[in-house]
């Protein structure tokens, strides 16, 4: 994919996961961002998913607040990217392409990923005490983030995968 091809793309995605954040901010943790990282990283390759996090979690954060979860959003985000590219590379292995209902599985996991490595910023301010409290009064958040993720998995990825092959040369 050519640079300009690149940006612009990512600049479309990361507007929709930002407009997304800001303005489903009133849901506690349902949102389509992790899916669209999920199906980025799919469809355009590891380097193309973190690029597209690192856009989406520091411009919605400039509007959201910045601070020391930022950091570990984008590491969680980062974490989920590498994860799928490690599946995706085990899919191509066996020459074969994930079936939608598996994908979407993968997705309403890495809601419970996501809301763990971004609980870790509790464990380097507070310890385990504070680790463990945290994470666990936050357990039906995470899980609200896993059914919004399996939900918007099923809805976004035909929709973007049927945008992006009908257009082949925007796929690399």
């Amino acid at each position: 994919m050519d640079k300009v091809k690149e940006i612009s793309l990512i600049g479309i995605l990361a507007a929709v996961n930002i407009a997304s954040r800001i303005a489903l901010q009133s849901l506690p943790n349902i949102k389509p961002v992790t899916s669209i990282i999920i199906i980025s990283v799919m469809l355009f390759g590891l380097g193309f998913g973190i690029k597209l996090t690192l856009v989406t979690t520091l411009v919605s954060n400039m509007y959201l607040g910045m601070g020391i979860w930022t950091f570990f959003q984008i590491l969680a985000w980062i974490v989920i990217c590498l994860l799928t590219q490690c599946l995706m590379d085990f899919f191509k292995r066996i020459h074969k392409q994930p079936h939608l209902l598996v994908m979407a599985v993968f997705a309403f996991l890495m809601g419970y990923i996501f809301g763990f490595i971004v609980s870790l910023d509790k464990l380097m301010i507070g310890g385990p005490s504070l680790f463990i409290v945290y994470y666990l009064s936050g357990l039906l958040f995470d899980t609200f983030h896993a059914v919004g993720n399996f939900f918007f998995y099923l809805v976004a990825a035909p929709i973007l995968m049927k945008i992006f092959m009908k257009n082949k040369s925007i796929v690399i």
